[in-house]
């Protein structure tokens, strides 16, 4: 029997009900992820906002010069260190097919992984001087980029060595310790910067140095704090994480591996087009940067939302592929294609009412603003196009798919977003170098076909684990 709802022509059936419920139990689901998650990258984002903020008020040059710093250390970090992000899924999977004792073992060698990616990283971050030598930026920036990260880098190691238990956590539907974790470290920061930056409290002024340092103490005592909690609450007894000692297994580090290098590549690869365009607009002084600088931390804060419906969507897909319920895992990942389409509308609107409010908190340079402004309207263009790419690309690795995205992102980025940008930016080739507007064209660019082809990738892998498994 089919009803009519009062006000409306459309009618009432089973089959509308039972989608409605569908869609209510999967949104419930994904956000109880989302949430936690949203809060977690937003906190870490934070850091960096405040260490923009407090230098901004100090010096623009300190700022720019940590600002370079962070075009440096984040791809670092997400790249070289994105292969420990490929333990999420796994653990997913393994939770929904219910072998939760697997859970612990995986941790501990992705634990093992963990160390080698430490030294590479350190090792990368104490010559960045050099890259921004060649890159050919003010001496005196490059002066304050290599004082911060003198100290920052040995803040490298406790952030590495808690991906893989954030991953044990988020694989097994528990995000909201890591969320406090990082609250607490954004809180640290705000008060280490605060005192170590400026020299209050009868500490010393170490202006750069100040914010590493303060970036040290907050990760190394969140590490301490997420290791304690783990041993100490009952709920991950049944992961057997502190069970045994294990010596390097080969055969589950290639795993990890196998799908973890295409993961941190991918995520070098897109964030390099960011930091590269950073790095490669250095030539234009420190208004310049501070401006592309200021976009991109706006720009970082709302991409902290497709980035966590990414997070979500491998939980949930992985989830459901564990549970061989492969309906449910491309029904999760359309989702999550939704959700971050309607997400990026709603940031698109936010970044055009506020933008010139927002750049001012984080800078009192009239010509910075101005540009920072200008830049933000392209943030602004591109949301939709960027959340798309980022709910494919966690859709996807709920399936272990993560060769085929990387490559999306080299092609998109490193074939068509990076090298629009250059040629507009600082060659006359098309038209009068561009600056910093014609940096972010080739970004605009680069993203809109990442996020087309990411999308056909999802209706690709989704039908071929329904029909051809």
């Amino acid at each position: 029997m089919i009803r009519y709802a009062p006000s409306m022509e459309q009618p009432i059936t089973k089959e509308n009900i039972s989608s409605y419920r569908r869609a209510t139990k999967e949104g419930s689901l994904f956000f109880k992820l989302a949430g936690p998650m949203f809060l977690t990258q937003l906190a870490l984002q934070l850091i960096q906002v405040n260490s923009v903020i407090q230098t901004g008020n100090y010096s623009t040059d300190v700022q720019a010069g940590i600002m370079l710093a962070g075009n440096l250390w984040f791809p670092v970090m997400v790249g070289i260190g994105g292969v420990l992000f490929f333990i999420t899924p796994m653990v997913a999977q393994l939770f929904g097919a219910k072998k939760i004792e697997e859970i612990g073992p995986l941790v501990r060698q992705g634990i093992w992984l963990s160390l080698p990616i430490i030294f590479i990283g350190m090792l990368v971050l104490s010559q960045a001087h050099l890259i921004l030598t060649l890159a050919k930026v003010d001496p005196e920036i490059i002066k304050y980029s290599k004082e911060y990260l003198s100290l920052f880098v040995f803040a490298l190691p406790a952030i590495l060595l808690s991906q893989p238990l954030r991953s044990l956590c988020e694989g097994i539907t528990r995000p909201l310790p890591i969320t406090f974790l990082n609250v607490l470290t954004l809180v640290i920061a705000i008060i280490g910067n605060y005192t170590f930056i400026y020299g209050n409290f009868g500490f010393p002024e170490m202006g750069a140095k100040g914010a590493g340092l303060s970036a040290v103490i907050g990760t190394w005592t969140s590490f301490t704090l997420l290791i304690l909690y783990l041993k100490f609450n009952k709920a991950f007894e049944p992961t057997k994480l502190f069970s045994n000692f294990d010596l390097p297994n080969l055969n589950t580090l290639k795993e990890i591996l196998k799908g973890g290098l295409p993961v941190g590549f991918g995520n070098f690869i897109e964030l390099s087009m960011f930091s590269g365009a950073g790095i490669i607009l250095g030539r234009f002084g420190s208004e310049v940067i501070a401006a592309n600088g200021i976009a991109l931390t706006i720009g970082g804060l709302f991409f902290m939302v497709p980035m966590s419906i990414a997070n979500a969507a491998a939980v949930r897909v992985g989830n459901n592929v564990g549970a061989n319920n492969m309906s449910g895992a491309k029904y999760s990942s359309y989702f999550s294609l939704r959700a971050a389409t309607f997400c990026a509308l709603f940031m698109s609107l936010m970044i055009i009412l506020n933008a010139e409010s927002m750049a001012s908190l984080l800078n009192n340079n009239p010509k910075v603003i101005s540009l920072a402004v200008t830049l933000l309207s392209f943030a602004a263009f591109f949301q939709v196009a960027d959340g798309l790419a980022m709910g494919a690309i966690g859709a996807l690795r709920g399936y272990k798919d993560t060769l085929g995205p990387m490559k999306i992102l080299a092609l998109s980025y490193w074939g068509i977003g990076l090298p629009v940008g250059v040629v507009l930016s600082i060659t006359s080739i098309i038209t009068q170098p561009m600056g910093a507007v014609g940096m972010w064209v080739g970004i605009c660019c680069g993203l809109c076909v990442a996020a087309i082809l990411m999308v056909r990738r999802v209706r690709k892998i989704t039908n071929h684990f329904i029909y051809d498994q």
